[in-house]
């Protein structure tokens, strides 16, 4: 699949890009310093990425945020503080943008990682297929085939440890 990529200039200079697996947020600037505390890339895998806030801009700014499993990351900039404190400028995910022409490839990004994100994943470590696979590793460590290591391995990645 095609990458895409935005770049925004106002309120910040933002650069989103979105692949097949991952979301790269890239800030620049004196701006987005200021706002955030810090500039450079962020990566984030779509395998983290467990929920999307979008509202597309209209008369008023739109914004961007991905919501992953270790939670909404703050920023230390002048967006995490006072008024801005629990503003999307003091969440280090989200990307707060004003040009309508950034709705269209911003919602190919949002639709690109929606579809990740509810397309069920194929699980390897079924409860049958457990109850069925230690005794046999079991036999293959007992037959000197598997090391006791290979087989403690093998066992947490079965029981999901």
């Amino acid at each position: 699949m095609e990458k895409i990529k935005v770049e925004i200039n106002i309120p910040e200079h933002v650069i989103l890009e979105a692949d097949d697996t991952k979301v790269t947020i890239t800030r620049k600037g004196l701006r987005s310093f200021a706002n955030r505390g810090s500039n450079g890339s962020q990566t984030i895998p779509f395998s983290t990425i467990i929920g999307i806030d979008f509202k597309p801009a209209t008369l008023t700014a739109g914004h961007i945020g991905f919501t992953t499993a270790a939670g909404n990351q703050t920023t230390s900039g002048l967006g995490s503080q006072g008024i801005f404190a629990n503003s999307d400028y003091s969440k280090a995910n989200t990307i707060v943008y004003r040009s309508k022409k950034a709705n269209k490839d911003i919602e190919a990004i949002k639709k690109r990682v929606d579809d990740f994100i509810n397309t069920p994943k194929e699980s390897n470590n079924s409860s049958t297929d457990s109850i069925d696979e230690l005794p046999k590793l079991k036999k293959l460590l007992d037959a000197g085939i598997l090391t006791q290591e290979e087989f403690d391995a093998k066992k947490k990645q079965i029981l999901g440890l």
